[in-house]
């Protein structure tokens, strides 16, 4: 017999031999693998679905956040706003109370003016009634003549600061 005879009953052997390894190898290490590979076709797939699920909060939550950022500053713009309006009363109030108490305070000096005045006045009218009195005592006491009647009133009117 040579190197290469085919004996049928080897064949067949060697057939019932690979066929029943095939089947072992399929009960025992190709069911689990799968099993295995199937729960990690799961989890990855849970986990993609997972991670979907989280980008699609945190793309809300971004949104959100936003908003409220958007709202904070709309709010700031109208609180800056109204912080100015106020302002800005405040001063034109206080502007005008400054401008009253300046129109009071020249009112008050006017009014202190023309009492000052008044009584500057009344003290003149007096100190002229004065001087009145001591020329017309003088006329009495010596009534000469028109010429001297004409110098003592020239007199008095030089005292009493008017003009010859």
């Amino acid at each position: 017999m040579g190197l290469m005879t085919f004996n049928l009953t080897t064949i067949i052997l060697n057939i019932v031999n690979v066929l029943l390894f095939f089947a072992i190898i399929r009960a025992f290490l190709w069911k689990p693998v799968m099993g295995i590979m199937e729960k990690r076709q799961q989890l990855i797939d849970n986990d993609l679905e997972n991670a979907k699920s989280e980008k699609e909060q945190a793309e809300k939550l971004k949104s959100e956040y936003e908003g409220a950022l958007a709202d904070a500053k709309e709010e700031a713009s109208g609180i800056i706003e109204k912080a100015r309006k106020r302002s800005q009363e405040e001063y034109d109030a206080a502007i005008a109370k400054t401008q009253e108490e300046t129109a009071k305070m020249i009112s008050d000096a006017q009014q202190m003016i023309e009492v000052e005045r008044s009584k500057a006045m009344k003290g003149m009218q007096a100190e002229i009634a004065g001087i009145a009195m001591a020329a017309a005592q003088k006329v009495i006491s010596q009534n000469i003549d028109d010429a001297a009647n004409k110098k003592y009133l020239d007199d008095f009117l030089s005292e009493a600061g008017g003009e010859k």
